[in-house]
This record gives structure tokens, C-alpha cells and sequence, in this order.
């Protein structure tokens, strides 16, 4: 093997390792939505990467990786609970698993809206998306941006009120072909 070739193994652990990162804070959330205390949140986190990191050959590719992720996160809530409950009542387990699968499908739910924003942004024009960029990124003022583009601020106003609702529109139209509730 040359000295700038990666093993294969190499290559997998990288990818697992950049999913992991990608969706660390999702995940964190997901704990977090089950349990109250930080601390409690911090520790079943961290056991929850550790059994990622055992199982991450177990991992289909094709799949969910945030998923799967929450399976295995559910899993040491519910251990955590388990010896908590031996120690002190906390929460019921009917409870922290209704708080699991409204925790998924709150985040499908985001996750098919942020991809409907997506989709109707691509249909504005280059002109739209530009002063949306520029009124939403929040360096300049409304006042300065229209100077910029040479229009009255009450304009600029008006037109952001139409793209909003041009956008809301459109992603409640798009979330209704999915059968997604908006």
C-alpha cells in the first residue's frame, strides 16, 4: 500500500464519524425532549455516542443514520430510567416513550418543511432570492439594503410581506402533495 492510499477501514471510521457530527445536536435534542436534567441529558449522550461508536459496523448506509441513531439513544434513556427508577421515581416509561416518537416525528416533520423551503426558494427568481438573502442575513438594515437596490424602505417592506407570503404558500402546497401536515 502506497503511503497516500487510506485503508478502507479508515475510510468507513471517517464517514461514521462525519455522521455522527452531522447530526450530534439533533440528537442531543432528542435526549433532551426525554430527560430534565442537563446532567442526566450529558451522560446518556455521551453512553448513547460510545454504544453508536461499538454498533457502527451494525449501521445500513442505505438507512436513516439519525434513525438508527434514535433507536439506540431511546435504548440508553430507557436504561437510564431503569436504574434511576431503582433509586427514585422519575418518569413514567409509557411517558418517555410517547416523548420519543413525538420527538421523531417533530423532527420528519421539520426536516420535510426545511426541504419544501428549500424547493420553493429555488422557484423565485435570482432578484428575490438575492434580496431575501440580503434582508435575512442580518449585517445591513432594510433601510440601507433599500438605498442599495435604490427603492423606498416601504417598498422593500411590502415586497418582503409578498415573497413570505409567496414562500408560505407554496410550502403549504408542497407539504399537502406529501400528505405532511403544515
Amino acid at each position: 500500500m502506497k503511503s497516500g492510499e487510506r485503508q478502507p477501514e479508515a475510510d468507513e471510521t471517517a464517514a461514521f464519524m462525519a455522521l455522527l457530527m452531522q447530526h450530534r445536536h439533533r440528537l442531543y435534542a432528542f435526549i433532551t425532549k426525554q430527560l430534565v436534567n442537563p446532567a442526566d441529558v450529558e451522560d446518556v449522550f455521551q453512553k448513547t455516542s460510545i454504544v453508536l461508536w461499538k454498533k457502527r459496523s451494525e449501521f445500513d448506509s442505505e438507512g436513516s443514520f439519525f434513525h438508527w441513531a434514535c433507536g439506540i439513544a431511546f435504548n440508553e434513556v430507557r436504561n437510564f430510567l431503569t436504574v434511576q427508577r431503582r433509586s427514585r421515581l422519575r418518569f413514567d416509561l409509557e411517558l418517555v416513550e410517547l416523548l420519543a416518537r413525538e420527538a421523531a416525528d417533530e423532527d420528519s416533520l421539520s426536516q420535510s418543511r426545511l426541504e419544501a423551503l428549500r424547493q420553493c426558494l429555488s422557484q423565485l427568481s435570482d432578484r428575490q432570492q438575492t434580496i431575501l438573502r440580503q434582508c435575512y442575513a442580518g449585517t445591513e438594515s432594510i433601510t440601507t439594503i433599500a438605498e442599495q437596490l435604490g427603492r423606498e424602505r416601504t417598498a422593500l417592506y411590502k415586497q418582503l410581506a409578498r415573497l413570505r407570503e409567496k414562500l408560505l404558500d407554496c410550502i403549504r402546497r408542497r407539504l399537502a402533495q406529501e400528505g405532511t401536515p403544515s
